[in-house]
């Protein structure tokens, strides 16, 4: 199964360094933990940050890796802690709200994976400093079939087609082969201000699900009128994962049938 931290690490390294970044710039006490996560040894990163917690406490960017350790091993109750005791020394260390997410995601917490999503929305709505609007941020993974599926969600609606979530399976290249998206077309746009102009005037859109494959081939799940919850999103996605309802037949790419 893919590692859960490993995207949130690359997306976000850069971003918590910039805000909790301790000790001189030519000596780092913590790369001998931050290099056995690079190499995936979640259980020696775990020991390592386990033992710095408990002499330097106030290391924001200690508690930082320990929490992302926690969720390689699925330790997801002591990750949530971590990630709260950073925020406790590092308010406005986002990337440990989106972290929390993906935790409470992995446990089936969706009342406080609400939260904290609301937490982050709110953050980049008011362009508060330091907080990523362009970047996707990695909020759930989850087995189907035996095949694992990595959720990215976008603030900015991304790309061509305006995506606001990504459903994404891997091939064994380390490629996105296939996956389903959320997306918001501005071709789409026209009709559902017609037929609902006073939601249209307030920001409302009209979405769809798609199937999408590495070939360009692509089919229809379903509309939504209106942006649906990640809840919602993850359950229609989940029925055409396991089987239990089909895509519309192939469709040219750009085209909606």
């Amino acid at each position: 199964m893919r590692t859960l931290i490993v995207f949130v690490l690359c997306a976000a390294s850069f971003q918590i360094s910039a805000q909790v970044q301790q000790g001189a710039a030519s000596s780092d006490p913590l790369a001998l933990g931050k290099n056995e996560m690079q190499h995936g040894d979640s259980k020696g990163a775990e020991a390592f940050f386990t033992n710095f917690v408990k002499e330097n406490p106030d290391s924001a960017e200690a508690w930082f890796y320990l929490g992302g350790s926690e969720i390689g091993l699925k330790n997801y109750d002591a990750a949530i802690t971590d990630f709260q005791k950073l925020l406790a020394l590092k308010p406005d260390a986002w990337v440990a709200h989106n972290n929390l997410s993906l935790a409470y995601a992995e446990k089936g917490d969706w009342a406080d994976f609400d939260k904290e999503r609301v937490i982050m929305k709110d953050a980049r709505d008011k362009n508060l400093p330091g907080v990523d609007k362009t970047s996707g941020d990695t909020i759930d993974e989850f087995r189907v079939n035996g095949e694992d599926y990595e959720v990215r969600y976008f603030y900015t609606l991304h790309g061509g087609y305006q995506v606001r979530y990504l459903i994404l399976h891997f091939g064994k290249d380390g490629k996105a082969d296939h996956w389903i998206e959320l997306e918001s077309l501005d071709v789409d746009q026209g009709t559902y201000k017609a037929m609902h102009p006073k939601e249209a005037a307030k920001g409302d859109r009209v979405y769809t699900m798609d199937t999408m494959q590495a070939n360009g081939n692509q089919g229809l799940i379903k509309f939504y009128e209106g942006e649906p919850t990640y809840e919602t999103v993850r359950a229609d996605a989940m029925k055409v994962l396991q089987g239990q309802s089909k895509p519309s037949a192939s469709m040219t790419p750009g085209k909606k049938n």
